[in-house]
């Protein structure tokens, strides 16, 4: 198996209290009104971090709801998940000045990639994996759901795996390690 990358981590924490959705949609750089399904405010985060490997640029959006509940995604690790939570209670913090800067902050859930770095047959691993979704005229990768470790995959013919419903590396790295040993015992990789 090739080298685990995280692609994108996913925390949540709270403001402690409701908040005035279209207020901050308008009072805050970068962020938009979204009345789609549940109404959010979604809030770009562009900027420059010392603290992360290598000075990278951080692309990150909070999505905040009006009970207060805050969620972040575009990051890698929970700790810019923290970076880019803090930074968005100090954007809100003026315009609502009963929030609550210190509720905890949780990795929700992450997403990894990985190669095998074989070819695998994606129709004889669908028709021998239970929980597995496979309709290659509508998407190209195999969809899977595995119940130990609890974890989804999507699976693409190249030997690229995507793992996701996971809080750590360490299921990651499970997940991955079981699927592979399946796809070796069942000869679904060449």
């Amino acid at each position: 198996m090739g080298p685990i990358k995280v692609e994108n981590v996913i925390v949540a924490s709270h403001l402690g209290k409701k908040v005035e959705l279209v207020k901050l949609a308008t009072e805050i750089p970068n962020a938009r009104y979204s009345s789609s399904g549940n109404p959010s405010v979604i809030i770009e985060i562009d900027m420059n971090s010392s603290k992360f490997i290598g000075s990278k640029r951080l692309k990150a959006a909070g999505i905040l709801f009006a009970n207060g509940k805050l969620i972040v995604t575009g990051v890698t690790s929970l700790d810019e998940g923290k970076e880019v939570v803090g930074n968005l209670r100090n954007l809100i913090k003026p315009l609502d000045s009963k929030i609550n800067m210190k509720r905890a902050i949780k990795l929700e859930n992450m997403v990894v990639k990985s190669n095998i770095n074989s070819t695998i047959d994606l129709q004889t691993l669908a028709l021998t994996m239970p929980n597995a979704e496979y309709d290659p005229s509508r998407f190209s990768g195999l969809v899977l759901r595995m119940d130990e470790p609890d974890a989804s995959f999507i699976v693409f013919q190249s030997g690229v795996l995507i793992v996701t419903d996971i809080i750590s590396l360490a299921k990651a790295k499970k997940a991955l390690k079981d699927l592979e040993g399946f796809i070796a015992k069942n000869n679904i990789a060449s």
